[in-house]
Parts: structure tokens; C-alpha cells; sequence
């Protein structure tokens, strides 16, 4: 089961008082490893303006801390996923405390947006790759003609000169030999325009160049989120955990129902002692950036 319990006894509201301080320790340990900085970059257009952005390596740098003052707990290392420019970095930790398995999820997600660096390179290349474009749209309209005029005399040289368009569409669509042959015979038409390809190349390296002179903001809120607001792609930080028995110890299976009513004095005696350390480690990293800073 997912912390926090919901159960209205007494073992089920001090492990959600346990939890509760985890999670504010955990945004206030952290807070210094995701602190936005103002940083110049350049737009499109070479504008340049100022954003917020925070390191990444900050925020490993905590985890691998924390990972190393959790003695005892098992962990996957520190692991970093993304969907478009939704990133997330976290670790996972999982330690038994008797008979139940405590794993914890310990995260944050973020933005990454694409800017250039302030650079006036970034300006030139733009130009350069308006002027390809313009000469490139000349050319490509003395090819698309050119390779109109290819169609047109091969669909005469096979009868289908004088085809209307609708009916000529439907025997493109049923004869696809056909459409590939005619294709093929319009692409041609570009060989006979090396400079057409000549200014793709150019284009190409102009582009390889300008990717090079990108780099990446990154932006997050500085507040808690939960599993489900983790889901839905919201920023933030987000400690989750999950309470399991362990059905056998010798295969370690697990169950993930738990009885919270029904745990004993021991049990839940030893699931607060586990989820204590996890927040006597937040503790010492928040103290210890404490003294830094002061």
C-alpha cells in the first residue's frame, strides 16, 4: 500500500505523521539542489533574454548523499528517464523492517527547454540559412516544373495524357507500380540539378552547426507532488512510498495489502524505527547545507 494510510487508528495516523515530516524534509533538504538561477540565452530571432534554470548535477549530487547515509537500504543507483521534454531523475530504496518491506521513490520532474547560447555565430548561421532557403525555393520551383513536364510526357507516352485528374488519381491509387515509376521519373528530374543538392548539404551543416550552439534550461517548481500529480507530467519533488508485507522470506514475495489494524506492537514499532532513519537522513543533509550557507 501507498503511503500515506488511509485507516483512522492509531498505527495508521503515526505512520502518516512519520510520513508527513518525510516528505517536508525531503522539499526542504532538497530545495538547495534545485534553487533556479538567472541565466542569459538566446532565442530565434537573436533576441537575448534572461530565464530561471536549476543543475541537474545538484540534484544527483543529493541523492547520491542520500543514498550513502541510508546504511542497510537497498538501491537501484540513481536513474534518470524522459518523455519529450518531460525529465525526471530518482532513486529507489527498499529495506525490510520484520516482517513488511518498506521501498521508497525519491524524485523530482522537470522541463527541459531548447534555447541557444549567446552567441553572435547563432545570428550568422540564421542568416546564412535564410539565404539557402530563398535560393533553394527558386530552384526547387524550376525542378517541381521540370518534373511536372516528366509526368506528363510519360502519362501521354502510355495513354493517360488526356486522363481526367479524378480519374487518374484512382488508377495511381490501384496501379502502384505506376505511381512508383512516375515517382522515380519526377525525383530524377533533382540529378539534373546539382546545385539543388549542393544546397541541401549546405542547409544540412548549417543545421548541424546551429544544434551545436543549443542548450537546455531546465525548470521546476519547487513544491511537493504526489504519485498521481507525478503522472499527470506536473514539476515538483516527489517522495513515495510503499508499505508491503513480505509473505516469504526465503523467495522475499510480497503482498501488497497490509492490515494496519491488525499489525503488532513490534511490527509497527519497527516500520516507524526504518522510516525514521529515511528522515534522520534528510535531517543531516538539510543541516549540513545549512552550515554551508551560513
Amino acid at each position: 500500500m501507498r503511503l500515506p494510510i488511509d485507516d483512522d487508528n492509531h498505527i495508521a495516523r503515526d505512520i502518516d505523521a512519520r510520513f508527513k515530516l518525510i516528505r517536508e524534509k525531503y522539499l526542504s533538504a532538497l530545495k538547495p539542489a534545485i534553487e533556479m538561477i538567472n541565466t542569459n540565452v538566446m532565442i530565434r530571432d537573436g533576441t537575448i533574454t534572461q530565464v530561471d534554470s536549476f543543475e541537474p548535477h545538484k540534484v544527483k549530487e543529493f541523492y547520491e548523499c542520500f543514498i550513502k547515509l541510508l546504511d542497510g537500504w537497498k538501491t537501484t543507483g540513481i536513474s534518470t528517464s524522459k518523455t519529450d521534454d518531460l525529465h525526471r531523475i530518482y532513486c529507489q530504496l527498499s529495506k525490510e523492517a520484520g516482517r513488511h518491506r518498506l521501498t521508497g521513490y525519491f524524485g523530482i520532474q522537470y522541463h527541459a527547454l531548447p534555447y541557444f547560447k549567446v552567441d553572435n555565430q547563432v545570428i550568422i548561421l540564421q542568416n546564412r540559412l535564410n539565404l539557402i532557403a530563398n535560393e533553394a525555393g527558386t530552384v526547387f520551383t524550376t525542378i517541381a516544373t521540370k518534373g511536372d513536364q516528366i509526368i506528363q510526357r510519360e502519362l501521354e507516352r502510355i495513354g493517360y495524357g488526356n486522363m481526367n485528374i479524378d480519374d487518374l488519381l484512382i488508377k495511381l491509387i490501384e496501379d502502384k507500380e505506376l505511381a512508383d515509376s512516375l515517382d522515380k521519373k519526377a525525383a530524377a528530374a533533382e540529378n539534373e540539378f546539382p546545385k539543388f543538392q549542393e544546397m541541401s548539404k549546405k542547409r544540412d551543416k548549417v543545421f548541424s552547426e546551429l544544434n551545436n550552439l543549443m542548450i537546455e534550461v531546465y525548470q521546476i517548481l519547487p513544491n511537493s507532488i504526489d504519485y498521481n500529480k507525478l503522472i499527470q507530467g506536473e514539476e515538483g519533488a516527489i517522495a513515495d512510498i510503499n508499505l508491503e508485507k513480505v509473505k516469504n522470506q526465503r523467495t522475499k514475495e510480497t503482498d501488497s495489502y497490509v492490515n494496519i489494524s491488525k499489525l503488532s506492537k513490534e511490527d509497527a514499532k519497527l516500520i516507524d524505527s526504518t522510516l525514521l532513519e529515511v528522515e534522520s537522513a534528510l535531517m543531516q543533509i538539510e543541516s549540513s547545507g545549512s552550515k554551508e550557507n551560513s
